[in-house]
């Protein structure tokens, strides 16, 4: 290479060197600051998600079972003592049969009558009493559900337990008093779940632990 060529190189070499760093370096923090500038995408984590089929549970439960003994048992009680008031009511008409006077045959019908009034306030009563113990069952059912279902939920890393009501479809039933329409818009507005992927069925897990809950001690 000619030496005047060589000394022309090694100046634009000089010259031109510490610019191109520098026009490199000033591209960089422009591309440094344009990134800076644009929004950070953060994906979480999905959260983990387990339901429950309370139906199913409900049917497989013993504490279930064990209430539903115990008002049963109520309600022949209340049975037994409403025949046997309805008895004592027709044994005592009877006897105004064979009254010697119409005066006392009359005090013997009052007498049934006020017996009468009495049972149906007694019988509205004991309505009310059962009605009360079903309440009862299903608010203690309702309270051991949650309790164990969070305990699974805690011991197995669930930050979300769900009702299950995606299975099924929409129905109706024609020939009662409610519209069809209404029977469509009740069932929608009741749906807690259209759609769960990535789920865990807990199900079998929290009927074991109210099981268990129940036969301890």
């Amino acid at each position: 290479m000619p030496v005047d060529r060589l000394t022309s190189t090694n100046r634009l070499a000089r010259l031109f060197g510490p610019t191109a760093l520098v026009a490199s370096l000033v591209v960089l923090l422009h591309t440094m600051s344009v990134n800076a500038s644009r929004p950070v995408v953060v994906k979480a984590d999905p959260t983990p998600v387990a339901v429950v089929n309370v139906a199913r549970v409900i049917e497989q439960i013993d504490e279930k079972s064990e209430w539903e003994i115990k008002i049963e048992a109520l309600k022949g009680s209340i049975q037994q003592e409403g025949i046997g008031r309805q008895q004592a009511m027709e044994r005592r008409l009877a006897e105004s049969e064979a009254a010697s006077s119409p005066e006392e045959r009359q005090g013997i019908r009052d007498e049934v009558a006020l017996m009468q009034l009495r049972l149906e306030q007694w019988a509205n009563m004991k309505a009310i009493e059962v009605d009360r113990e079903q309440s009862l069952m299903w608010r203690s059912i309702y309270r051991n559900l949650r309790r164990e279902a969070e305990r699974v939920a805690e011991a197995e890393g669930f930050a979300l337990v769900l009702v299950d009501d995606s299975a099924g479809e929409i129905r109706t039933q024609s020939g009662t008093q409610v519209p069809l329409q209404t029977q469509v818009l009740q069932q929608i507005t009741n749906r807690r779940i259209l759609f769960a992927a990535n789920t865990t069925d807990i199900s079998d897990q929290v009927i074991v632990r109210m099981n268990n809950a129940i036969v301890a001690p």
